[in-house]
């Protein structure tokens, strides 16, 4: 078979823009709110009545233990099932629907990403204190590091990155 003289794709691997990274978050949050959240919007529906106002919900919980103890596990097991999506996603394919869609993908310094990493990159996600405050300072690090890493990037050693072209 005789062989063309093609010149080859030059391509080189870097971070991922924020914008994308955005896009792709909000992506992710749409298909985890109608996959993962939606379904338990009637738990919630069926303990607070329409009619109530934020302050009064806010007394309802916090006269009764029942309903703070229901809503803390509802919670537990809505974050759960947040951080398996990202886990899994990420995990087997490298990427999220939303990063799929924005062509971004997850690295890791050693080039697999282990379980560890994976849960580590995702404690955002865990709703008890010290973590909630990771909802503020994980984003805030994209802004203040040269390679846009978030603080749980950082500490579970991955990268979130895409491929650029080269022009010739």
């Amino acid at each position: 078979m005789k062989r063309l003289n093609l010149p080859k794709e030059r391509t080189f691997v870097g971070p991922a823009l924020i914008w994308k990274r955005f896009i792709a978050f909000f992506i992710d949050m749409l298909i985890i709110n109608l996959i993962v959240l939606f379904p338990f919007r009637k738990l919630f529906l069926n303990i607070i009545p329409k009619d109530y106002s934020f302050s009064e919900a806010y007394g309802l919980f916090s006269t009764s233990t029942n309903y703070t103890g229901f809503i803390t596990s509802v919670s537990f097991v809505m974050s759960v099932l947040i951080i398996l999506y990202f886990l899994m996603m990420e995990r087997e394919m490298g990427q999220t629907i939303g990063k799929m869609i924005m062509k971004i993908y997850v690295v890791s310094d050693n080039n697999i990403l282990k379980t560890w990493q994976l849960l580590a990159r995702n404690a955002v996600f865990i709703p008890i204190f010290p973590f909630v405050l990771l909802w503020v300072l994980d984003p805030l690090f994209m802004f203040f590091t040269k390679t846009s890493q978030r603080l749980t990037e950082i500490l579970s050693k991955t990268r979130v990155v895409e491929k650029y072209n080269l022009e010739q």
